[in-house]
């Protein structure tokens, strides 16, 4: 009877999610998702790692934790001794760096200057980094956009005081999926010895594989010697079950920043190196399955679809008259802007015809978060654009 349910409630999901474009926005297709669910149910009850000595510790998730990490380690660029950690998502990772960069600010920089420590971010960063501020109380400073949409240099170092601890960038940005120019804020840390860190929650599993493919992709990796750290999701453009990312950090000397160890209660002392005290490992299995099942050449396959699709709704807005495509984008997310009519209106009427799709605002415009299986809606979406457009006239 469980089962039953739980079957019943899945297939209404599936019902729903088959009526919204771009409604599933990292599915890679049933073959992957059947690998990756598989996984995680063998794996429900597993944990990644014994917080104690003497407690069980089945090796089968630590071979799998040691086998993402080095993969991802690779891919990455990292030093050979380069440091990665699971965590939950890109949130997580931007907490844990906030916390170590302001420790490392203070150890390095005691009494230098009064105030709280600073982070300085682009106006585009994702929001985890404000939650990061809200948690640690570090002052968070987001500097304008360049007329280019990503971060502007000169902005960020205009912002940067005694009290900085780190700068923020984004690989792309989740507004309008476009990458800031990372080489230019690694000499700038380099400059100041700062931390950046660069949040590739969205473009992490999938660079890579696009300049595998031939792509044309900026520096974003450890190959600058400025990037502290790395965030990438595996449950996005990794393809596996939500809930895990990697944290990738340069250098193990910043390990001890990272991790929490208490030893004054009444039992042994117990060290972590994320937030959750649990830590399960049913989605890192998940993506351990997807990476063994899709290998460099599925990852790659999957890449070049997903830039198909995004080459054809980036023709299809732009054969439509009065609407442009914002910047050129690289990876899943396309936004665009009209001079037809206000935007949020026509945001409602996309979402009226079944698009999924978020208003921007600075400039005002249509967010899409595009996956690979979407390039066939191209057309539609253009007929969709020119009827509403036609209606204003």
């Amino acid at each position: 009877m469980v089962g039953q349910a739980v079957a019943a409630l899945a297939a209404e999901d599936e019902a729903v999610l088959a009526s919204v474009r771009f409604g599933r926005r990292f599915y890679p297709g049933a073959d992957v998702a059947r690998v990756a669910a598989q996984a995680y149910g063998a794996f429900a009850q597993a944990g990644r790692a014994s917080l104690y000595p003497g407690l069980p510790s089945p090796q089968s998730v630590a071979t799998m934790t040691r086998d993402l990490i080095s993969a991802s380690l690779a891919l990455f660029g990292a030093p050979a001794d380069g440091i990665a950690i699971p965590t939950s998502g890109g949130t997580e990772s931007a907490i844990l760096v906030a916390r170590a960069a302001l420790r490392r600010t203070r150890s390095r920089r005691s009494g230098a200057s009064d105030g709280p420590a600073e982070v300085i971010a682009p106006w585009s960063a994702h929001p985890c980094i404000d939650k990061a501020a809200e948690l640690l109380g570090f002052k968070l400073i987001r500097t304008p956009l360049g007329a280019d949409l990503t971060a502007d240099l000169a902005a960020m170092a205009a912002a940067i005081t005694p009290r900085t601890a780190m700068l923020y960038a984004s690989f792309p940005s989740y507004p309008f999926g476009l990458p800031d120019d990372v080489a230019a804020l690694s000499d700038l840390a380099v400059e100041h010895d700062l931390w950046l860190h660069v949040d590739a929650s969205m473009g992490g599993y999938l660079a890579p594989f696009l300049r595998l493919n031939g792509e044309a992709v900026p520096d974003f990796d450890f190959a600058l010697p400025g990037v502290s750290s790395i965030a990438a999701d595996l449950h996005k453009h990794g393809y596996g079950a939500k809930g895990v990312a990697m944290l990738l950090v340069r250098s193990p000397a910043c390990a001890p920043d990272l991790d929490f160890t208490f030893a004054d209660f009444p039992l042994p002392p117990m060290k972590t190196s994320t937030l959750a005290g649990t830590a399960a490992g049913a989605p890192l299995a998940a993506a351990w399955a997807v990476f063994q099942y899709l290998g460099v050449k599925g990852y790659c396959a999957l890449a070049a679809r997903l830039s198909a699709s995004r080459r054809a709704f980036v023709e299809a807005i732009g054969s439509v008259p009065g609407f442009c495509v914002l910047g050129e984008p690289l990876f899943s997310i396309v936004s665009f802007a009209t001079e037809r009519g206000e935007a949020h209106d026509l945001v409602d009427a996309l979402i009226a015809r079944d698009w999924f799709v978020l208003p921007t605002h600075g400039p005002a415009g249509v967010q899409m978060n595009l996956s690979l299986t979407d390039g066939d809606l191209a057309p539609r979406l253009a007929e969709d654009l020119r009827a509403w457009a036609e209606r204003l006239s």
